[in-house]
């Protein structure tokens, strides 16, 4: 066997094999969920047609078809680097046309109590979010649809946890908001 066929069939991991490496490590109740759907319980899914351990400790890398999907966030594009434990990310980078992400975000109203979550959802040619501060950074054709706004920009800043947002770039930013009817 030709040695560079040896290095070209050890350095590809296939989606299938990711997918099996995966549910080994978070065990067989691993479902594939579908696009911008959340993950059940406290399962996190990831798939990939590629993936790769980079030299630093707890950096993965993944190409082709990217998606993670866990209770409340979810992820997907072209590439992805997740920093970090899989389960548990502090980071994730998604490259993609676009890269897409959502969340559930917990409603509370003004009496303390509890409305049903809320989806958020964002897409742009690059999308970080940053787990340990809830912060998302959108890049390139931003787009960040809320329950009443659907916000575009070239780059978009959004805080999950309160939030709030800051959008600017070339092009400005344009806002559709859509009022209440109470």
């Amino acid at each position: 066997m030709h040695p560079g066929l040896l290095i070209h069939r050890t350095a590809v991991i296939s989606r299938s094999s990711v997918l099996v490496l995966l549910m080994f490590l978070f065990g067989t109740q691993t479902v594939r969920a579908g696009p911008l759907d959340f993950s059940s319980d406290d399962t996190v899914t990831i798939t990939a047609d590629r993936a790769w351990e980079a030299e630093e400790p707890d950096v993965i890398h993944f190409s082709g078809q990217f998606e993670l999907h866990a209770p409340d966030w979810s992820m997907s594009g072209d590439t992805a680097v997740v920093y970090g434990k899989l389960d548990d990310p502090d980071r994730v980078t998604v490259e993609g046309t676009p890269a897409t992400v959502s969340f559930l975000r917990e409603n509370t109203n003004g009496s303390g109590d509890a409305d049903p979550d809320e989806r958020i959802d964002g897409e742009a040619s690059l999308v970080e979010y940053f787990r340990s501060t809830d912060k998302l950074i959108m890049r390139g054709s931003s787009r960040l649809v809320r329950k009443d706004s659907n916000l575009t920009s070239e780059i978009i800043e959004y805080d999950v946890e309160t939030d709030r947002y800051s959008a600017g770039g070339e092009g400005g930013i344009d806002i559709q908001y859509t009022p209440d009817d109470e």
